[in-house]
This record gives structure tokens, sequence and C-alpha cells, in this order.
């Protein structure tokens, strides 16, 4: 069950190994998460930073932590069953891809904010504003916001627009075209499942360095 946002206390720690830990749970770690999560770094370095990133104090058990600060960034939604392997289809692309990019988009927000909730995202202290809070506040900005409109237009289905429309609408997909159109989610799950992969071929490979020396 997720948990409920108006009912339930906002979590600053999490369970692991029998014990407590605390977790950022401030609104900008989770974005500079995002950050993190879509640059170059390679997928082993991706994870240390998240345990860096999300917790003062890293738990000894590694794969638990990262599994529960992923739920956290999730909002305490429990992750899809189906994970994205490899976009071998358009349709698989498209399922995976996301709309917006806290990086790209920060001009838009930042004013969408400040016009509907009259929240400075640049002035407000990291402790007053939780992710969750935040995540909730920028799902219910009006359609009427700029980057609800820009999110609109970057994943509209124009299948029955008139010509005019559909131009019009590839036209602001290309101003505003996304660097990079993989969901972070689905960022998340490669990397954990290729350093799975990674760390299995290490440990076969060691496995039979150990055979042949005996």
């Amino acid at each position: 069950m997720n948990a409920n946002i108006i009912l339930n206390r906002l979590p600053d720690r999490v369970e692991i190994g029998g014990k407590e830990y605390q977790i950022r749970s401030d609104f900008r770690t989770s974005i500079l998460f995002e950050a993190m999560i879509r640059s170059t770094l390679n997928d082993k370095e991706k994870l240390i930073q998240m345990l860096h990133m999300y917790y003062p104090v890293i738990p000894q058990e590694t794969g638990e932590a990262i599994k529960k600060a992923v739920w956290f960034y999730n909002c305490g939604r429990e992750p899809q069953k189906e994970q994205c392997e490899k976009n071998h289809t358009k349709q698989e692309f498209k399922r995976h891809k996301t709309s917006y990019s806290f990086e790209q988009d920060a001009p838009y927000i930042y004013a969408d904010f400040l016009r509907e909730y009259k929240i400075n995202l640049r002035r407000i202290e990291s402790e007053e504003l939780h992710w969750w809070e935040f995540n909730a506040l920028f799902d219910s900005l009006s359609e009427n916001s700029k980057i609800k409109k820009i999110m609109y237009w970057r994943t509209c289905d124009t299948a029955g627009m008139s010509r005019k429309e559909v131009q019009r609408i590839n036209e602001l997909r290309k101003y505003y075209k996304l660097e990079d159109e993989l969901s972070c989610s689905a960022k998340i799950s490669l990397a954990q499942r290729n350093q799975r992969m990674k760390d299995y071929v290490q440990k076969r490979f060691q496995e039979v360095n150990r055979r042949v020396e005996t």
C-alpha cells in the first residue's frame, strides 16, 4: 500500500537491517539526484553517489539502502513490476519516456510555483519543503501553468489534429525538446540491472580463477 501524504508522517528515516537511518528528505536533494542519475557517470558510480546523496550515514546493507532510497524518491509508491530493460520498440520507449526535466525546465517550474503557490523555490529553506510535498505540488500545477503546457506539447497524440495544429505542435516539440527523454525511474532501473549483471560476471570470473588456481 502506498503511503498517504495527508495521514502519514512524511519520512525522514528508513529502516534497513533492523536499524533506522536518516535519509535526506528535502526537495533539493532529490532534484540534484535526478540530475546526477542523468549524468555521464557509470552505473556503479551513480549507485554510490545515490547512497552519499541520500544518507548522512551510509548503511552497511547497501543493496537494501538503494532500494529504500528508490522507494523514497518514488514518494512511497512501490515500483512497477515491469522494469525498463531495453527500449526495443517505439511503444516501449514511449512507456518509459519523461515529459519534464527539473534541470532543463527549472525556469518554468520556478515561475509556476511562484505564481500558483507563492512559493519562491530559490529562497525557501530546504528543510521547509519535503520532497514528497514538492512532488505533490508539482503534479498538481494547473493545466494553464507553463510547465504543464510544455509537458503536454512533448507527449500529446497528434492523431486527428489538423495539419496546421500538428505543424504547431511539432515546432513546439522541437523548441522544447528534452536533451534526455528517458525517465529517471527507468534510468535507475537500468543502472541497478546493469550493475547486478557486472557484479555477477565478476563473481563468476573470480570463481573460475579460483578453480584454475586449485
